[in-house]
């Protein structure tokens, strides 16, 4: 621990000016091209090159410098209708300038030994915990502050501080982690399977009760419990007293969807031990016409979502994680299993994703006179769903032997007045209300001993920090946490107490809570923990960090193939999640609600349609080892019904994602049309080219444009129909100081402005006032529609080289030529969301050479992920 400590000091370094004083390249370049636009009387874009020169060479100048680098380097600048500098002329500016921002760099860095102190995000902490400990579902992330974010991710030194309050929470947190990982009984709690039914709980008996649902029994309607008419079933208690909502051997039929009103749970069960659970479910689908049951219109969508119950689960609205969703086929019931972690207090929730909102129990609503009987429309089926467990393959868990391996346990009695402190045990009970699952009725007051305690402790402490610390542990770190055993245990605290004592500081120390990186080349066990934190977000296991002490790591034919090991792995889907969460913004898709006027069809079932195309289209790129120009275009989609209706593709049914082929000349393909970016780049009411053209800029291309002047308002679209959106950009590009910026941003934004706020492909603006009647489309006929079709959409532009576009088809088409663009920039992005710093100046070279190596490979994503990680770069700090 005390090795940390030795560069914690730079974490508080102040980086000071370049010595070297003023800005030394020859100027006559910028003379010539630059300085009549950007001199201190004029300066467009907030650039005044005359004060820049004169500045000394600091930290922000060679940010000034750089962009200035940049914006000549693309062409960007000077703008096409000024007289474009000769190519030799051009190219020896550039190495001129490259050549002074290198000797800055170098400068303010000199004496500066780079040092890696980079904290684990919450993301890495919880990963980190779950497969340290096998305990794939235990929740912490909610009990740490939220990380900052610095360079586009979360996890740069630069936003991962530290204060009192992560300290405070860390220490919560780790005690949380050892109450769900020891364990307090000699044998495992017994195995119970379990079959539910919607029927008998609360909430699904009030719909029973008002018609938002009915009993079936084998396919028909019940022969006891008929669908609620003209009247309501009346007096719940009276039904319930006679086992008529007890759902046994019986259906349940659901025709409303979750709103905030209701929810329906299984919670006739709720877990009372952690552990893996066996999940198996029947669904299915109909259409109903007033008393017949006919076929659907098609597969419908269940949902299951792990609720985590607060308090004692009265009332609806607890907080859920999404299972997943579950095909419904048309009148015959289909089973899905999967195994699941539960946290003590959780069960299942139930929706009916794909259908639209409707409410039964108010006669008359939806065009019915009887409820039930009186109503036409689509209805999903839960036919039960049964749960076993907890399931352990061993016992004591693996949780509880990753700290204390095979040490016995023996009974205590917790009112004893003299002997060692023991732990403080909560009986084992079922805290939630309407759940008849018991605890076993074993007690919980056993607790681990050693015969010598010290002994005992110092083999579980070498055994498991290296574990924790990710690297070996020098014998003197070991023999200071035995020093605190020791000190615990002359307080009077027994040996379980006192070793929680001691895990609890070693998980609060910054061994743990950092990534530890030497200086230079990085070691064995520090690139396995780069590769594994940027692949799995989580530390490395067995294998990888078997090969990093054997020197492995050094050859990077070896490293490669760990990579393609460690994509093989279902963690991997944490680097997907994760990396496109910020790179493209996926986690504030849920920032805006859509307007529910303009936008009535919107439903979470397509917003997490949105992101599960969107994670499985790179997963293709991946494992396809596709190339960058599917960033922008593609002749595949990844789809499920629900996109598929949005997007006019037919003959997809159900909501499995899959890959979907499209004809040649098709309006989609790539990133740019999924509906999960269009709507991140909206604000729930309106759509602007000036956000989506800026994300496309800056995330797709790398060429982020600068933000505006403080002193300039947004531009707001009016979404009254009267005036379009390019119209009024066209007033705000009348300022010479926002033209510039404009010009590169809108071409994409105007090619954007073909689709709405959810993603659908227009040709007219919706508006709530004037315009004419929308037609219902593809909009499910029980959803209501008030919105109008206002101005029609012009989406052509014209790009920064002058090419000129009509459609977006043409966009998609001129940005997939610059490959060499997309892929240096993806190649950036990884870099620095891997390597967990930004990229400098002076790193350039390093990535134009990896970026040319991997097009000579055939510029695959995939390839580019195993260059990177093989390359001298990444292998260093």
């Amino acid at each position: 621990m005390r090795e940390i400590f030795s560069g914690v000091w730079l974490v508080c370094v102040v980086i000071f000016g370049w010595e070297g004083g003023v800005f030394g390249a020859p100027t006559g370049f910028l003379e010539k091209h630059c300085v009549e636009c950007h001199d201190a009387e004029t300066k467009k874009g907030g650039l005044d090159l005359e004060q820049l020169q004169r500045a000394p060479m600091d930290l922000d100048a060679v940010v000034s410098w750089t962009r200035v680098f940049d914006r000549i380097e693309t062409g960007e600048m000077p703008p096409q209708k000024k007289v474009r500098p000769e190519s030799i002329s051009k190219t020896l500016y550039l190495k001129q300038l490259s050549e002074v921002i290198l000797k800055a760099e170098a400068g303010m860095s000199k004496g500066m030994e780079r040092r890696g102190l980079r904290r684990l995000t919450r993301t890495e902490y919880e990963n980190t915990v779950r497969d340290l400990f096998e305990m794939p579902g235990a929740l912490l992330q909610s009990l740490l502050p939220a990380d900052g974010t610095a360079h586009g991710f979360d996890k740069n030194a630069d936003a991962l501080d530290i204060s009192h309050v992560n300290l405070a929470k860390y220490v919560e947190a780790a005690d949380h982690v050892m109450d769900l990982a020891i364990v307090m009984r000699p044998q495992a709690p017994p195995v119970e399977r379990v079959r539910l039914s919607l029927a008998g709980n609360y909430q699904a008996n009030i719909m029973l009760m008002g018609g938002d649902a009915m009993l079936m029994k084998e396919g028909a309607v019940h022969p006891v419990v008929p669908p609620a008419g003209v009247y309501p079933h009346v007096e719940q208690g009276s039904h319930e007293r006679l086992g008529l909502f007890d759902g046994k051997d019986a259906s349940v039929a659901v025709f409303r969807h979750e709103d905030d009103s209701w929810n329906a749970y299984f919670q006739r069960f709720a877990s009372i031990h952690p552990g893996m659970y066996r999940v198996r479910a029947s669904f299915w689908s109909m259409q109903w016409d007033k008393g017949k049951v006919l076929p659907s219109r098609g597969t419908e969508a269940a949902r299951l979502s792990i609720v985590h119950f607060n308090e004692n689960g009265r009332g609806g609205g607890h907080p859920s994680t999404v299972l997943g969703y579950f095909d419904a086929p048309s009148l015959v019931p289909m089973e899905h299993g999967f195994d699941v972690w539960l946290n003590p207090r959780e069960s299942f929730g139930f929706n009916t994703a794909s259908l639209a909102h409707v409410v039964l129990y108010r006669v008359g609503t939806w065009g019915q006179v009887d409820r039930t009987m009186g109503y036409t429309g689509p209805c999903v089926v839960s036919d039960w769903l049964e749960v076993e467990g907890p399931i352990h393959s061993v016992w004591p868990p693996v949780s509880h032997r990753v700290l204390f391996g095979e040490t016995p346990m023996e009974k205590f009695d917790p009112r004893a007045k003299v002997g060692p402190r023991m732990p403080s045990r909560k009986p084992e009970k079922q805290e939630i209300i309407g759940a008849r699952n018991r605890p076993d009725g074993v007690g919980v007051n056993w607790t681990v001993v050693a015969e010598n305690p010290e002994v005992e402790g110092r083999k579980l402490l070498k055994t498991f920090l290296p574990r924790l610390f990710r690297r070996p542990v020098a014998e003197e770190v070991i023999e200071d946490y035995v020093g605190r055993l020791r000190e615990r245990l002359g307080a009077g605290d027994g040996f379980e107490l006192a070793m929680r004592s001691v895990y609890r500081a070693a998980m609060c120390s910054p061994d743990f809570l950092y990534h530890v990186e030497p200086a230079g080349e990085l070691d064995g066990p520090a690139l396995a923990c780069r590769l594994s934190y940027f692949i799995w977000n989580s530390l490395p296991d067995a294998e990888l960090m078997r090969v990093a002490m054997s020197g492995g790591l050094k050859d990077g034919a070896e490293v490669r193939r760990q990579v393609d090991r460690l994509l093989a792995d279902r963690r991997s889907e944490r680097f997907v999640e994760d990396f496109l969460g910020q790179w493209l913004k996926l986690r504030a898709i849920g920032a805006n609600d859509p307007d529910k006027k303009l936008y009535p069809e919107f439903s979470p079932y397509l917003q997490d349609s949105m992101v599960a195309e969107t994670r499985a289209y790179f997963r293709e790129l991946l494992d396809k080892d596709l190339d960058a120009s599917h960033l922008v275009a593609s002749n595949f989609l990844m789809l499920n019904d629900k996109l598929a209706a949005v997007y006019g593709v037919e003959g997809v049914d159900g909501p499995r994602i899959r890959r979907v082929e499209l004809p040649a000349g098709h309006v989609r393909g790539g990133f740019l049309t999924q509906a999960s970016l269009l709507k991140i780049t909206s604000n729930g009411t309106t759509t602007s080219p000036v956000p989506r053209g800026a994300f496309v800029m800056a995330r797709l291309l790398g060429r982020p444009p600068q933000a505006p002047p403080a002193d300039v308002p947004a531009v707001e679209p009016d979404v009254r129909g009267a005036t379009t959106i390019r119209e009024l950009l066209d007033r705000h590009r009348s300022d010479s100081n926002c033209a510039g910026c404009h010009a590169s941003i809108d071409p994409a934004g105007f090619a954007l402005e073909a689709f709405d706020v959810l993603g659908n492909f227009r040709e007219r603006y919706r508006s709530l006032d004037e315009g004419d009647v929308a037609p219902r489309g593809r909009i499910d006929s029980k959803i209501g529609i008030s919105f109008k079709l206002g101005p029609r959409v012009d989406a052509s532009g014209k790009w920064l080289d002058g090419t000129m576009f009509e459609d977006v088809r043409g966009l998609r088409g001129r940005l997939a030529l610059e490959q060499r663009v997309l892929l240096g920039n993806l190649a950036s992005q990884l870099a620095v969301y891997g390597m967990g710093r930004p990229l400098s100046f002076a790193d350039r070279e390093a990535m134009r050479g990896l970026v040319l190596g991997v097009e000579e490979k055939g510029g695959g994503v995939r390839t580019l992920l195993r260059e990177l990680c093989a390359s001298e770069l990444f292998r260093t700090h």
